[in-house]
């Protein structure tokens, strides 16, 4: 992997914009206002000395003897090793000097050395009042115009794995899996949403089709939350890999990963999701929000089997203008206006192609791999309109 990759400021954040519900029902009781996250300000920064360790793929037994080999030889002490990983990748994070970096990246047991990087999601511009209802308000259950555009079904029994800031496990509207449920932010058992935007994924996936709030596409589908991001949208490359590399570990073939995030570029991030899809799991990406080209971004930027890069449509069919693009990209659909659940119990419009991908999500854990297309997207600004996704 090129060095300078190891350089490159990780810039990663919840992909989904909002603004105000002018449109919903008159009729409809607006018991509280929120603030949604909106496209954050780049405030990631690489920390200085920190760094994430993978190793290439050995037996279980030689995993920990491979490791304190290399603590014994580079003379790195256990108090300066962060976390360790196993799963589909074997690893840790350390604070290193930059000879025992130098040696790690020419060892042949070593796969990929990158430095960390953290980011604080920043609203830089004026947020925007949001409409929810709080969890007493019978509200009527309406179908959001994405989820009726792409169609839906019963999604009870199919797994989505969704990598994000956790989701409310009380929901009325969500079904979350409490066991399989995990925070990856060192410290914090928490996986409930304090942010608010994994909700609002898992809501589009597999809101119940019950009598109240909204219908997802695959509803009621088996909502698993690996919570990365905290209530103040913090986070780090640390915790995306980890709770993907926990995803494949526990993960079967068949069961769809959401990743409505971006980071830069990021080779070990772009092999793990690679490790992924060919077990037969198929992970669902955001291209993200920058009206750029995604080949600079990962995970967006991955060509493979299984992966599904996702752009944002209006419900005109036209790219929004916002969203990214590129030859990565396999569909677009419904991100602009959605109607989703939203912490506290309550629901919220949103923008943007983290409202997007978990569309492309919800008809995957439907068909099991398959799906259509219903004419292309217009405005598409690389020249190769996208397919407009179908269930």
């Amino acid at each position: 992997m090129r060095s300078t990759n190891f350089k490159k400021a990780v810039s990663f954040f919840a992909l989904a914009s909002v603004f105000s519900m002018a449109g919903c029902q008159k009729d409809e009781l607006l018991e509280e206002t929120a603030t949604a996250p909106t496209p954050p300000a780049a405030a990631s920064k690489v920390v200085e000395g920190k760094y994430i360790v993978v190793m290439k793929n050995g037996t279980a037994a030689s995993k920990q003897e491979l490791r304190n080999r290399l603590f014994s030889r580079l003379g790195i002490n256990q108090d300066r090793v962060g976390e360790v990983f196993d799963g589909a990748s074997n690893g840790f994070t350390g604070n290193l000097s930059k000879d025992q970096v130098q040696q790690l990246r020419q060892d042949e047991n070593i796969a990929y050395v990158e430095q960390e990087q953290t980011v604080q999601l920043e609203n830089a511009v004026a947020t925007l009042s949001a409409e929810t209802t709080t969890s007493t308000t019978a509200t009527t259950q309406s179908i959001p115009w994405g989820v009726a555009r792409v169609g839906y079904g019963d999604g009870t029994g199919k797994t989505v794995w969704v990598i994000d800031s956790g989701v409310q496990s009380t929901h009325p509207d969500l079904n979350v899996d409490k066991t399989r449920s995990k925070s990856f932010i060192s410290g914090v058992t928490s996986w409930e949403d304090g942010y608010g935007h994994g909700t609002a994924v898992a809501g589009i996936i597999g809101a119940k089709n019950n009598t109240t709030g909204v219908v997802g596409v695959a509803a009621n589908a088996t909502i698993v939350a690996l919570r990365v991001f905290d209530n103040t949208g913090y986070g780090t490359l640390t915790r995306i890999y980890s709770a993907l590399n926990h995803a494949y570990t526990y993960g079967k073939a068949g069961d769809v990963v959401n990743m409505s995030l971006r980071v830069a570029a990021s080779t070990m991030l772009d092999d793990l999701v690679k490790k992924v899809a060919a077990k037969g799991m198929f992970v669902v990406v955001a291209s993200g929000n920058s009206s750029i080209d995604c080949k600079v971004d990962s995970p967006a930027r991955v060509v493979a089997t299984n992966v599904y890069v996702v752009s944002n449509m209006d419900s005109y069919g036209k790219f929004n203008p916002s969203s990214n693009f590129g030859a990565s990209v396999k569909y677009a659909a419904p991100g602009t206006n959605i109607k989703t659940t939203w912490k506290g119990s309550g629901y919220v419009n949103g923008n943007g192609t983290s409202y997007a991908a978990p569309h492309v999500a919800g008809i995957l854990a439907l068909t099991g791999g398959r799906v259509n297309s219903q004419g292309l997207v217009t405005n598409d600004p690389d020249g190769k309109p996208d397919p407009i996704a179908l269930r």
